[in-house]
């Protein structure tokens, strides 16, 4: 059966667009999983991070797993055992990592969404999540949903600045295959987009301050994600071929035109 490549928007407000065939991306994330490509800068930093709070015997959730490939740098660098679950909304990216680890009894990998993760109150002791935040349409529940979760640390990597920016990334056919929306049509009637991708910027404010209204009495740590090779990056970007790949442009992450100054929140739960 022939795919449908109209535009699907959920009830979240997320087009689906973006990864539900997405087979490159697909192809890329499961070569990082299995050492077949080289670990992103991203993953990297972020598993130095855990690093630090990792104890022994840890449960630790990734949210928005995709491959499960952020387990292979974590694991490269933490010696203490623990447990790993992956959770993504993504059958294309869960197919593909439970290949990659099914000979690893530390890692699961669950089907879900961050709105409503299919999870115990506080059922794990760590939970981070890299590049997510950035493309939700609304950051309140998926933040309520992954506080609940956790029982003592999250880490969440995301685009932060003094204000907030709220941007779509509009596709259509001439560049993105799994639309069907010519470039005339990218906008309907009303001047909504057809098909897109949200790639937000938040405010310090508006994250801190929603953080400490779930959570009020929450240790809030920001870091500035410089922890990369722009070498690295650029390899990548050669290598991987896909459309708006990370590149770097006067020290700043940049994706196509939209500047990306990442941090690391990394927010403890006090009693």
């Amino acid at each position: 059966m022939k795919k449908s490549k109209k535009p699907v928007i959920d009830e979240n407000g997320l087009c689906l667009n973006e990864y539900k065939n997405n087979y490159n991306n697909a192809k890329v994330y499961y070569e990082r999983a299995i050492g077949k490509a080289p670990e992103m800068e991203t993953s990297k930093a972020m598993a130095r991070q855990l690093k630090k709070i990792i104890k022994q015997e840890d449960e630790i959730l990734d949210v928005g797993c995709a491959c499960g490939h952020f387990y292979r740098s974590i694991k490269k660098r933490v010696k203490k055992n623990f447990y790993y679950t992956g959770v993504d909304p993504y059958k294309i990216f869960l197919q593909k990592g439970k290949i990659a680890w099914k000979n690893n009894k530390n890692v699961k990998l669950i089907r879900g969404n961050i709105y409503n993760l299919p999870f115990r109150n506080n059922e794990f002791d760590i939970s981070f999540c890299s590049n997510v935040f950035i493309h939700l349409n609304d950051i309140k529940k998926p933040l309520k949903e992954i506080m609940r979760v956790t029982k003592r640390k999250i880490i969440l990597r995301t685009v932060l600045f003094d204000v907030s920016y709220k941007i779509q990334l509009v596709y259509n056919k001439k560049w993105w295959s799994d639309v069907d929306v010519s470039p005339i049509n990218e906008f309907d009637d009303k001047g909504s987009p057809r098909a897109y991708s949200y790639f937000n910027i938040l405010s310090f404010d508006y994250l801190t301050q929603n953080i400490k209204k779930i959570y009020p009495n929450a240790k809030i740590k920001i870091i500035k994600d410089d922890f990369y090779k722009k070498s690295n990056i650029s390899k990548s970007l050669k290598n991987e071929k896909r459309p708006l790949a990370t590149k770097i442009l006067a020290n700043e992450q940049v994706s196509g035109c939209i500047l990306q100054p990442h941090y690391f929140v990394i927010i403890e739960k006090k009693k």
